[in-house]
């Protein structure tokens, strides 16, 4: 609580209560105070003496909050706060701080946001809590020419949105909780007066726009003869599970498209030529997605198919990074459906991911693969600028296809793949131009590595890591292996013997870490190679 005799400071010019959200209500009198311009948050007071006709003489500037409007009993109290006449607001937030449309007559407190009505200099608005059905006429009037942000929470009895389209600066719209509105139509757009000309640009100035949490919100009407949102750079749908149908056919300078949690949504009609950025998140658990420029990502979505469907319409290309997780729909992974400019490929966690045919792509220059348990097949094309593949966790992979591995492959790295390392044993071993890096992780059947002629004889470092049952390395497959400087081993606790008591002498740099009985035998043999790793 304030000083209850803060009346008394008649003098008083600034009195900073920017922030105080827990502030219960304003000592009486406040209205005493008429050379007050600078008050960050007044708290409506139940009484007279502190309820909001108390605003009327002071002249508030800058920034400003009013909150407990639920205390305001009629329309008359609220015109006498006087907030037409208050110019130099540029930042107003309302907040009823209770939304429980049941206990309270909802249908004044259109009249009480009537006659809240703020001076046309106002340049941001945030109305949270407001409990009627619709907004009153003057939120979206022209006359509003410097609003350029907007922000509507928690207003959940609303079902008609007004027509924030004819404002004619606003850059940023958020739009959260409207729980009751089903629809979204003309209205939005321009009011009927506005209809007949045929020049007005809907949200012609609008850069950001972010729906949230809309539960009830079914359609999104975009009349066809407007050509609304010209400037749309960014675009959030973030929870609305009954949205269904298309977005806009046309949003010429959209950037950024996130869509989270709206699995009825359609996007096949979209055009947008300056998207860069693409989020699809589904009903998983995952954290909220971040992502940087030229990326797309699509999270726990059983829309994964038609989404890189979609892309083959975004012309020109621009995307670098696709990065696919948790999608349990089928995912049918092909050159065709990547886009041109992809350079980075990551899938993890897709239940039902399939390659129908060789994967061939021009710029793609590094694919991992995650814990995609029913993937048998990992069929490598044409990649000729492909420099990094990462496979992981993938038990039921049992080979690369009948092709080698791209020439440009200089860094293969395989985790807990049991039947790809099985292969990579037999049928001719890594065939290869140009590896020269190779990791190997987590193979449990292995007594003996590496057998004579199953390793690339480009290699220039080799890693074993966690082979549980290794016992003996095997210099007859290492050397032929002339170009291999160093070897790493790693938690391979029964690995003990070197056949032939001797490394190949190519080998500059030998690296041993975790549990290995190898290390005293190293050790005994004062291998200047040797180094340990702790």
């Amino acid at each position: 609580m304030l000083p209850s005799r803060m009346q008394d400071l008649v003098n008083l010019r600034h009195l900073d209560t920017k922030g105080t959200y827990y502030l219960k209500e304003m000592p009486k009198g406040m209205s005493k105070l008429k050379h007050l311009n600078l008050l960050g948050h007044f708290a409506v007071g139940e009484h007279e003496e502190n309820g909001i006709r108390e605003l009327g003489p002071i002249d508030v500037h800058g920034s400003f909050h009013i909150s407990k409007l639920e205390n305001v009993n009629s329309s008359s109290e609220a015109l006498e706060a006087k907030m037409g006449n208050k110019k130099h607001i540029n930042k107003l937030k309302l907040v009823w701080s209770c939304s429980d449309g049941d206990t309270v007559d909802v249908h004044a407190e259109r009249d009480i946001l009537k006659e809240l009505r703020p001076h046309e200099n106002l340049k941001k608005l945030s109305i949270y809590g407001y409990r009627d059905e619709i907004f009153p006429d003057w939120l979206g009037l022209p006359c509003y020419s410097n609003i350029t942000k907007l922000r509507m929470y928690g207003c959940k009895n609303c079902r008609e949105l007004p027509s924030l389209g004819q404002l004619p600066s606003l850059q940023h719209l958020e739009i959260f909780e409207l729980h009751r509105l089903v629809r979204i139509s003309e209205e939005f757009y321009k009011s009927v007066e506005s209809c007949h000309d045929g020049t007005w640009t809907p949200f012609r100035s609008l850069e950001y726009l972010k729906f949230y949490g809309m539960k009830g919100w079914r359609v999104w009407h975009i009349p066809d003869k407007l050509d609304v949102f010209p400037k749309l750079k960014t675009l959030t749908l973030w929870n609305c599970p009954v949205l269904s149908g298309d977005l806009a056919a046309r949003l010429p300078a959209l950037e950024r498209l996130n869509i989270w949690e709206c699995e009825e949504l359609s996007y096949s009609l979209l055009r947008a030529p300056k998207l860069h950025l693409f989020n699809v998140k589904g009903l998983g658990n995952s954290a909220l997605l971040t992502a940087a420029p030229h990326d797309i990502r699509i999270v726990d979505s059983q829309q994964g198919q038609s989404v890189l469907e979609w892309l083959l319409h975004i012309q020109p290309p621009c995307f670098q990074r696709l990065i696919i997780q948790n999608c349990r729909s089928e995912i049918s992974i092909s050159g065709d459906y990547l886009p041109a400019s992809l350079q980075y490929l990551e899938i993890s966690r897709c239940s039902k991911l399939i390659f129908p045919e060789p994967l061939e792509h021009k710029l793609l220059k590094e694919i991992d693969v995650y814990k995609c348990d029913s993937l048998t097949l990992f069929p490598v094309g044409a990649l000729p600028n492909l420099k990094t593949l990462t496979i992981r966790y993938c038990p039921e992979i049992d080979c690369f296809g009948e092709e080698c591995l791209p020439p440009s492959l200089t860094t293969l790295e395989i985790y807990e793949c049991q039947k790809l390392e099985r292969w990579i044993t037999s049928n001719g071993g890594l065939q290869s131009e140009g590896l020269t890096h190779l990791t190997l992780s987590r193979w449990n059947e292995v007594k003996s590595f590496p057998r004579e002629g199953c390793l690339p004889a480009s290699l220039h470092s080799l890693k074993l890591s966690c082979f549980p049952n290794l016992e003996r390395l095997d210099c007859k497959g290492l050397h032929h292996l002339t170009s291999l400087k160093e070897l790493s081993i790693v938690d391979c606790p029964k690995l003990e013997n070197i056949t032939e008591e001797r490394l190949p002498a190519s080998i500059s740099k030998l690296y041993i870490e975790g549990e290995c009985p190898l290390t005293s035998k190293l050790q005994e043999m004062n291998d200047p190679r040797f180094r340990m790793k702790n």
